[in-house]
């Protein structure tokens, strides 16, 4: 048997979000963006968040994903959201310690924003989300 919900009616959105699929932080993540984008997102949800998208560019499903939803829905900002101890990256332990790992995740944020002004013109915007208060 199928179920049905019944969805918004609305066809624009706030923002499209790019992040990992890591259950981790899903529910921080869910607060963080009903916050933030209350009128509703579209969401990317790929292990490694941006990684597909920095090392593939076009040809990313992330991409093609990111067309799709900025011809259908119209959203004003493109968020990327990356996480400390990502297993797409190896995990923290691939890191000598939280500095390199930050500064890692860090440049992938400015690649991928980067990638995206070449073609989008909605705002970007970044996070990084840590385990513990910096």
């Amino acid at each position: 048997m199928i179920g049905y919900i019944r969805m918004e009616i609305q066809h624009h959105c706030e923002a499209v979000v790019v992040h990992c699929i890591d259950f981790r932080f899903q529910k921080r993540l869910n607060e963080f963006l009903a916050e933030k984008f209350p009128e509703g997102y579209d969401r990317i949800a790929i292990a490694g968040g941006v990684k597909d998208l920095v090392a593939n560019g076009k040809e990313s499903a992330i991409w093609k994903n990111l067309e799709i939803s900025s011809n259908l829905h119209g959203p004003k900002s493109i968020v990327c959201i990356q996480h400390e101890d990502c297993g797409a990256y190896g995990g923290s332990s691939a890191f000598g310690d939280f500095a390199a790992e930050q500064q890692l995740q860090k440049s992938e944020l400015e690649k991928a924003e980067e990638l995206l002004k070449q073609q989008f013109s909605q705002q970007i915007e970044t996070y990084f989300f840590t385990m513990e208060e910096l």
